[in-house]
């Protein structure tokens, strides 16, 4: 599917997966909304980053894809609607490949790390 075809992210708190604790001073969020059968854009992480999915009915199904297709971080089904969380344990540049029957989110929180300190002689 040509990138220009799939589903677009949101930036930034306001799209966000709505959650019952906030959001931790210094993450970053992007979020991913939609209905049924869904690939997204791609994106890049800095770091390892957390998955926040609501889902409206079961069952709910979402691949987290390396760009050549492989999937680094399985994720747990759901067969109810509900919110759950997922992880993606390493830097790089993703998409989701879901698959589901209703609607759902996907918001993906994340810190950029520090620049490491060099030492001046």
């Amino acid at each position: 599917m040509p990138e220009a075809l799939r589903l677009a992210p949101r930036l930034g708190l306001p799209y966000a997966v709505p959650w019952p604790t906030p959001l931790i001073p210094g993450a970053s969020i992007i979020s991913f909304w939609g209905v049924g059968n869904q690939i997204t854009q791609e994106f890049t992480l800095p770091a390892e980053a957390s998955l926040r999915l609501a889902v409206q009915q079961g069952p709910f199904v979402v691949h987290v894809r390396c760009r050549d297709g492989s999937e680094p971080a399985p994720v747990a089904p759901l067969s109810t609607p509900g919110l759950a969380l997922a992880a993606i344990p390493a830097a790089g540049t993703y998409y989701l490949e879901v698959e589901a029957t209703g609607a759902w989110g996907i918001s993906i929180v994340f810190f950029t790390p520090a620049p490491a300190a060099t030492s001046v002689r």
